[in-house]
């Protein structure tokens, strides 16, 4: 049975856009398919939105029912940012032990859609 599929969260080492040379290990959700080797990922942050906003905090999605997708505290996805990986890929980076939850259905749902309305602007 295939591990990798929607609505997954997993621990992955996630690089930042800014300094590619540094990386840091965050929970990460399957959000899309591709082709049927591609998998579209995002990757979460415990971070709230700061106040006053700034740049970046208007791609911040909650994930109301953290403690039910299996996270440890409060959570945001960063929106702005699609990770793009193979199958193949995500074996040779994910362990057994690095798999988080399932995102709720419904949390899953408004998800997809705050990404599909950060991406189609």
């Amino acid at each position: 049975m295939d591990k990798f599929i929607l609505g997954t969260i997993f621990w992955l080492n996630i690089g930042y856009q800014d300094i590619p040379a540094e990386s840091k290990i965050r929970p990460a959700i399957i959000v899309g398919l591709g082709n049927k080797n591609l998998l579209i990922l995002v990757a979460t942050t415990s971070v709230p939105p700061n106040d006053p906003p700034k740049y970046f905090d208007q791609f911040k999605i909650p994930i109301l029912n953290w403690r039910r997708s299996g996270l440890l505290k409060p959570s945001w996805v960063q929106g702005l940012k699609l990770i793009h990986l193979t199958r193949e890929q995500l074996r040779a980076l994910v362990q057994d032990e690095d798999f988080i939850g399932r995102m709720v259905s419904h949390d899953f749902n408004y998800l997809v859609g705050e990404i599909e309305r950060i991406h189609n602007h």
